[in-house]
């Protein structure tokens, strides 16, 4: 019995303080996501369809780029050896149906 109402307490505590909090939005640093759910599933397909373009592609596979999709728009990031691997996974982003704006946070790391 303790253990359930343990438990209950644990699920419950986290709603009330986000009830009384007003969802921490007083500006302290946490984040909300006011995008659509119909937008986060654009975005998140677009992620995806860029994951596996640059998978596939020979010159930056072998990279881990983060791939981060809000309004259309993505952000690149990681390290690569050159600056055409760099400029090819820019090219696959810009080139994917969807997206709007690529930022570019791709380091060139000759060490890698």
């Amino acid at each position: 019995m303790r253990v359930a109402i343990i438990m209950l307490c644990l699920l419950i505590l986290p709603a009330c303080t986000s009830m009384l909090l007003g969802n921490a939005s007083s500006g302290d640093g946490v984040a909300t996501d006011n995008r659509s759910r119909t937008q986060i599933a654009v975005d998140n397909t677009i992620a995806a369809t860029i994951r596996q373009q640059l998978s596939a592609d020979p010159m930056v596979s072998e990279y881990t780029i983060g791939i981060r999709t809000i309004d259309n728009a993505v952000i690149l990031s990681g390290s690569v050896r050159s600056y055409e691997a760099r400029d090819r996974a820019v090219r696959i982003a810009n080139d994917t149906d969807g997206v709007e704006f690529v930022r570019n946070e791709i380091w060139v790391d000759r060490n890698l």
